[in-house]
Parts: structure tokens; sequence; C-alpha cells
């Protein structure tokens, strides 16, 4: 019984960006910045040199060798710090603001980091095994896929156990599926397996939430 108004009571807040998020979108906007202003600084190469070290390259999970010892391992973490412009920038930080402050009010700040960091390695392990000699790949936008996964499931499952209807979760999936379309015909560069595992992996780790709670 005790635990039914604390899950209520986070439901009924408000809606808050948790610390971990204001963080990531600070250090995406930070690398960004810098990135556009290092040519006015005397290094016009820094863009292509960043996507060499932190973007995230499939050969490197088949075999590959990197330009430093651990790239492989450490591409899953930088590639998704790393973005192709102000617009692709723009795109995942607010997404990711949106999503965020909406599915912290159901799962928690801590749960949702968790599934934002699976879901960007996910999102990243689906891009190597369905794109082998892909890359670079960057940006946050598997990990906000993850997110919006994660909401997805949590949601479906509760709405289940509650015998309420899901058409509007389904309308809502429906949307999410229909812009990741758009934006792969109008953006052949996206990575839309990143998209796919993300999901993927955060509707997995939504509906276990749900089951646990």
């Amino acid at each position: 019984m005790t635990d039914i108004p604390r899950v209520s009571a986070r439901r009924l807040g408000p809606a808050r960006l948790p610390g971990w998020a204001r963080a990531v979108i600070l250090i995406c906007c930070a690398v960004e910045l810098l990135l556009l202003a290092a040519p006015f600084m005397g290094a016009p190469r820094i863009r292509v040199t960043s996507s060499l070290l932190g973007g995230f390259w499939s050969p490197l999970m088949h075999g590959g060798q990197g330009l430093y010892p651990a790239q492989g391992g450490a591409m899953f973490v930088t590639y998704g710090f790393l973005h192709a412009g102000l617009m692709h920038l723009a795109m995942n930080m607010i997404s990711l603001a949106a999503i965020a402050r909406e599915l912290n009010r159901m799962i928690g700040g801590r749960a949702m980091a968790l599934a934002y960091a699976l879901s960007q390695i996910a999102g990243a392990a689906v891009f190597g095994i369905m794109e082998p000699m892909g890359g670079p790949m960057i940006g946050a936008s598997g990990a906000v896929f993850g997110l919006a996964g994660t909401l997805v499931g949590y949601a479906a499952i509760n709405l289940r156990l509650r015998g309420r209807s899901m058409q509007p979760l389904l309308r809502s999936v429906g949307t999410i599926l229909a812009l990741n379309v758009a934006l792969t015909v109008l953006m052949p560069q996206i990575a839309w397996q990143a998209h796919l595992g993300g999901a993927a992996m955060g509707a997995v780790i939504g509906a276990a939430l749900a089951f646990r709670r």
C-alpha cells in the first residue's frame, strides 16, 4: 500500500529534466560549439578529426584496428556526443529534453539514465551488425529513440495491466515510426539502424520496469 502514493506523486509532479540529461545536453552543445569555432581558431579539420577519433566505425567491431588503443570500446560512448551540425544537434537535444521530462515522472532519473546508456550501446551495436563497413556514425539519436522506446514499453504494459485502451499509445508509436521513415527518406545519411537498435532496447527496458513496479 505504501508504494501507491509514491508512484502517484511521481506521475503527478512537475515534469523536470534530470541532472544527467542536462549534463548530456551541455556537453553535446559545448562540443558542437567548439567544432564550429575551430576553423576560426586555425583548426579547420577538427570536425573530421573528431569523427575519426570519436565516431562509431563498424569495422572496429569486426576485428579492425583503431587509431588508438581501446577505440573499439570507447566509440560506443563518444559517438553519442558528436553531431553533424546545428540542425542535427538541435533535433536530438530538443527531443531528449522533451522525452526525458515526461519519462522522469514515470521511472525516475536513475532508471532513465541506465536506459539511455544501454540504448546508445544497443543502437551502435545494431548499426555495426547491419552495416559492417559503415562509419563514421555520430549523434545521440539512437539513445534518444531508446528513451522513446522506454516510454512506449512502460506505458504499454501499464495500460495492458490496467485494462485501458491502447489506441492513443498506438497513434504515438505510429507518429514516431512515420517521423523515422520521413527522416530516413529526407536525410539518407541518418543511421536508422541505430534508431532501431536503441528503440528496441528501450522498449525492453520500459516493459521490464513496468512489470517490476
